[in-house]
């Protein structure tokens, strides 16, 4: 039972390290109106960390692009609350990089 607990933690300080270092510098960047294509709850016994995963779509500068963002969390039923906030069809806000478009960002603090 330790065990899977500890790795738990691990795969939640890894996948939180990916995804603050994919988000460092976005505060800067341009807000834009995404589309909601679908969202699930990740993880599994690989990364045995609950993953709310929600993949989008968005347009900047007249072209469109599709990203996935994922979001660890401790508790399986935090991730699937996150997973219901993010229903296919609802709007949400991306942070994109201007310089980059391909890249963008789903920050909670911009819903």
């Amino acid at each position: 039972m330790g065990g899977l607990v500890l790795d738990v933690i691990i795969a939640y300080l890894i996948k939180s390290a990916l995804r603050l270092r994919r988000a460092w510098g976005s505060s800067k960047w341009q807000r834009v109106q995404a589309k909601v294509d679908s969202s699930w709850l990740g993880g599994g016994w690989v990364w045995n960390c609950p993953t709310a995963e929600v993949a989008y779509t968005y347009e900047f500068a007249g072209q469109t692009y599709s990203a996935i963002d994922s979001n660890p969390f401790f508790l399986t039923e935090t991730a699937k609350g996150q997973v219901e906030r993010f229903r296919p069809g609802k709007a949400a806000i991306v942070r994109v990089n201007p310089v980059q478009p391909t890249r963008s960002v789903l920050k909670q603090a911009d819903q």
